[in-house]
């Protein structure tokens, strides 16, 4: 349960910004390992504000490590995916992708768009060269800025959900607030696209079989689907009304070797709070064309003052691959 929190919350930017500027990332810093701080948010703590964790993924370090650091397999084979440049910058890297269903139904009536935030990545890590834990995620700002959603009732019950989720980071991590800012986002924040679909007698039967073909194509490009949620289907079975769908549900997506390339030779793991990426997808009651958007992955070169030259093609790279088969889907972008 929430105690009284009684904090000073001392604001600072992560790198030199200009003094009004957007606050992007939210991170509570604790002095050495905060591991077993941060484990007793997600097993106890998020519960309180009816956030629900969900596709744990903890200790990503520790695997980058058993995929790219040995010369040879355990059976004594090269090893395809040895990295010569290999490097472990991490003691700790974990993504768990979080939601408040309850909470996010209105929001989602209103403001489709915030699936690209539903599931909500909170992010722990926690440099080699550092004794310092960072626990956090995106802002309420930042992910309205994002999706470019303004409608004022949303701006307000997102923002306390989110205001909610800080408050139980710095009570559970009781360390110093620290943010990221960055003087304005770039104009092109999303990726969407439209996909003609034929509804046939059973929409929930045609929905299945898109996602299995995305899947299975996503996966060839070695993608890892990292979480799903089907909020339309969690709706119908808690009978809350969500009408204005047919469908609504959204992947995490994760690309192993771009993420391991990023967060840790990059050195920029802070990034890492929009990883998994979320793609959300939504059928409106009805209608023959299923609505898909993501945030760029290019917002990360600004948010996380990415500057290394092959760090930032690989961002740019990432986009466009993902744009390349969206339409090879047969999607249309918009």
């Amino acid at each position: 349960m929430l105690k009284t929190l009684i904090k000073t919350v001392v604001l600072l930017s992560l790198t030199a910004t200009m003094a009004f500027g957007l606050q992007t990332l939210r991170f509570n810093v604790t002095e050495g390992n905060g591991s077993d701080a941060f484990n007793g948010i997600i097993e106890v703590d998020l519960e309180d504000i009816e956030f629900t964790p969900k596709d744990i993924h903890p200790r990503v370090d520790t695997f980058y490590r058993k995929f790219y650091e040995p010369k040879l397999t355990d059976k004594g084979e090269p090893n395809p995916k040895y990295d010569p440049n290999f490097e472990m910058n991490l003691d700790n890297l974990g993504f768990i992708t979080i939601s408040s269903e309850p909470r996010m139904r209105e929001l989602l009536l209103k403001a489709p768009q915030l699936g690209g935030f539903a599931p909500l990545n909170y992010l722990i890590y926690k440099r080699k060269n550092e004794n310092k834990t960072y626990v956090g995620n995106v802002t309420a700002e930042a992910a309205l800025a994002i999706t470019k959603t303004t409608d004022p009732e949303v701006v307000k019950e997102f923002t306390a959900m989110i205001d909610d989720l800080n408050a139980v980071t710095d009570e559970g991590m009781g360390g110093e607030v620290i943010y990221r800012e960055v003087d304005k986002l770039p104009e092109d924040t999303m990726m969407n696209f439209d996909l003609p679909i034929e509804r046939g007698e059973d929409i929930a039967e045609t929905m299945i079989e898109f996602q299995e073909e995305f899947e299975a194509l996503f996966e060839q490009n070695n993608y890892i689907i990292a979480g799903f949620r089907d909020f339309g289907t969690y709706y119908e079975e808690e009978e809350m009304e969500f009408d204005r769908y047919d469908a609504y549900f959204v992947y995490s997506l994760c690309h192993f070797k771009f993420s391991y390339t990023i967060f840790n030779l990059g050195q920029n793991p802070e990034a890492g709070a929009f990883a998994p990426c979320s793609m959300y997808m939504y059928l409106e009651k009805g209608s023959s064309t299923l609505k898909i958007g993501m945030p760029n992955v290019t917002n990360w070169i600004k948010i996380a003052n990415v500057t290394d030259p092959k760090m930032i093609k690989a961002i740019q790279d990432m986009d466009k691959k993902i744009t390349s088969l969206m339409l090879e889907l047969g999607a249309v972008e918009k």
